[in-house]
């Protein structure tokens, strides 16, 4: 598949997690989901292939069967984390000629998350061209040395050692925050234009990081939808070819966008029952808007109020009952304990936040306004008023005042107002005089 237009968005889909249960409906689901929210299609993020692992291989293959019965020309291409040569071979060469994988310059598009000390060249793209298999390959490769938050000269260098392998760059950004993501994927973009080549960037909704070596467990305070607008006007801004939004179903790292009420609910995991993964459908809804506006170069009207809203359901402050359950090791960024809430008004209004015995008021103009308001204990309940008539309100999930367990996985929810027609054009009555 070819999707149309010059600027292609992705979600970065994690073939491990099954986000509406491994069966073809539950990805024609998440195919649906992704593309009413204007996504081109998934790279699909696969971790083994062959051995004990089978079931990567048959959820591949779910995924594709679902995509084609769909029929709605969603893309689908491989962002490859394995080490076996003839596993990627293998991969590649089956779907290849699917009618649904992403082709660029009439060649299957290939992605990876590093480079995994493998020749790429020679052991996978040289016997895939024997086969008449030719590949676009737009990889995250680490930069030497490894930075997470990669600088212009250090996307000029990688372009420059792997010139003649590399036909693009991208920049799976997660750890950082919002404005030093957008920052290096501005660096890689660049990078690539400068050499004449394609650049993916990303974008982050959040991230709380597992657990690394002596590192812990990171939590990078991503201001929510302030930090998403950020990432995206930076995008508008600095126009890379593709982006790729990262991710759409990594469950362990909260950097997740899909809409899904409950994870464990449909994949049966003790680990997702461990800790709630609230809905980050907030984060997919105010996408749409930045989506529409990066791939049509205008900005959409507001034809409708909204309020958008994100937190944590615990201070973070709290203590955990559970003895051997790891904290957070440490911040990034200005953690607080606050609720951020975005509105997009028709014209001025007043936004109520009751958190739990908090209650705060704030006159919003026209437009788009971020507004942090303290958070406390209880519910949670949000609402709009305008001429002190009620125009939206919404609650979300409370917010615990003890936890057994720690968790940094925001909730969030939004509401809409009903849609402004505009009104139309007086019409003038014109009495017409014979001469």
């Amino acid at each position: 598949a070819t999707p149309a237009g010059n600027h292609l968005v992705f979600a970065h889909y994690m073939v491990c997690f099954a986000t509406y249960g491994a069966t073809v409906d539950g990805y024609k689901r998440d195919i649906l989901e992704a593309q009413a929210a204007g996504l081109d299609g998934f790279a699909l993020n696969v971790g083994a292939w062959s051995g004990p692992d089978t079931y990567y291989k048959e959820r591949v293959k779910l995924i594709y069967d679902a995509a084609e019965q769909l029929g709605t020309g969603f893309s689908l291409f491989f962002s490859i984390e394995i080490v076996n040569t003839n596993d990627i071979v293998e991969m590649i060469s089956t779907y290849a000629k699917r009618p649904n994988s992403f082709r660029y310059s009439d060649r299957v598009v290939v992605s990876t998350y590093g480079q995994n000390q493998l020749d790429w060249n020679g052991s996978i793209f040289t016997p895939l061209r024997s086969a008449g298999i030719n590949c676009f390959f737009v990889p995250h490769f680490w930069s030497d040395p490894v930075q997470e938050l990669p600088s212009y000269l250090d996307g000029k260098n990688l372009l420059q050692k792997y010139d003649g392998l590399v036909d693009g760059l991208f920049l799976f950004g997660a750890a950082g925050l919002p404005s030093q993501l957008a920052q290096s994927n501005a660096n890689y973009t660049k990078a690539a234009h400068e050499a004449g080549k394609i650049s993916m960037a990303s974008v982050t909704p959040n991230y709380w990081g597992a657990a690394q070596y002596s590192l812990g467990r990171r939590y990078f305070e991503s201001d929510a939808y302030e930090g998403l607008a950020l990432q995206w006007n930076s995008i508008i801004t600095n126009q890379p070819d593709w982006v790729e939004i990262v991710t759409w179903n990594d469950w362990n790292e909260s950097s997740y966008i899909s809409g899904v009420d409950d994870p464990g609910k449909y994949n049966g995991s003790d680990s997702l029952q461990t800790l709630k993964r609230h809905s980050h459908v907030g984060y997919l809804e105010l996408s749409k808007r930045y989506i529409a506006w990066y791939k049509s170069g205008k900005e959409p009207a507001i034809d409708r109020d909204a309020v958008f809203f994100s937190y944590r359901t615990h201070s973070k402050d709290l203590v955990a009952k559970l003895t051997n359950d790891a904290p957070v090791m440490w911040f990034l960024g200005d953690c607080q304990d606050v609720i951020y809430t975005t509105c997009t008004l028709t014209s001025p209004a007043v936004l109520e936040v009751k958190s739990g015995a908090l209650s705060s008021t704030n006159v919003l103009p026209s437009g788009m306004s971020h507004v942090r308001v303290p958070f406390s204990a209880g519910r949670q309940i949000f609402t709009l008023r305008r001429e002190g008539s009620e125009v939206v309100s919404a609650e979300g999930v409370p917010i615990a005042s003890e936890i057994e367990v720690y968790d940094y996985f925001p909730a969030t929810g939004y509401r809409y107002g009903p849609t402004i027609v505009p009104e139309p054009p007086p019409v003038h009555n014109l009495r017409i005089v014979k001469q």
